[in-house]
């Protein structure tokens, strides 16, 4: 039997991992590709390769502290292609491991879904909408500071070509249950497809 891979996409502060927690509550196996990549910083070859690239400022006791890496890779499109190069790799083979792994089907939560070309992965994907301003409030409670958002998603691609790339549009701009009763149509709509 076919595993059922869903991608899941979106702006910062979109919702996807409110989203993914819906899909997750439902049966679904959710791959976090962000929290992946954290555990990848702490791999010594990674580790190593960032340093290189960005010097030991970027380190904090012995571990990569991921703001420091942020603001130095995030400064340009060449720092942050470095930065892909050096750690879109291995989170790719840990997304596929656990791909293989789950049971069931799987939500892979992923804010460079298709930047990083893990959509090849999945065999629908879902574009979770929020409105700009929504999504800058929701960046701001979490302590990220003024232009944060606009800068890093200077290195992104548009949110209306992800949309368009996209299978399904979740709108997260309201209240959860419209959001949630919209991934539960998705839910249903994918039940039966292997």
């Amino acid at each position: 039997m076919k595993r059922l891979v869903l991608g899941l996409s979106g702006g910062v502060g979109s919702g996807k991992s409110t989203v993914a927690a819906m899909f997750r509550k439902w049966g679904a196996t959710v791959v976090d590709a962000d929290r992946i990549g954290h555990r990848v910083l702490d791999r010594p070859a990674v580790r190593a390769r960032l340093v290189r690239d960005w010097g030991p400022g970027i380190l904090k006791r012995g571990r990569v502290d991921r703001a420091a890496l942020a603001r130095a890779a995030f400064r340009s499109k060449r720092g942050v292609a470095r930065l892909n190069r050096a750690v879109h790799p291995a989170i790719l083979r840990e997304i596929r491991r656990r791909i293989s792994r789950a049971r069931g089907w799987v939500v892979l939560d992923a804010a460079l879904l298709f930047e990083a070309g893990a959509d090849a992965l999945c065999d629908r994907v879902v574009y979770v909408h929020a409105p700009r301003g929504q999504r800058a409030r929701r960046i701001a409670a979490r302590g990220w500071p003024p232009g944060e958002l606009a800068r890093r998603e200077s290195f992104q691609w548009p949110g209306p070509y992800k949309r368009k790339k996209a299978d399904y549009v979740i709108d997260n701009s309201g209240p959860l249950p419209p959001a949630e009763k919209q991934a539960r149509r998705i839910f249903e709509d994918l039940r039966g497809v292997r």
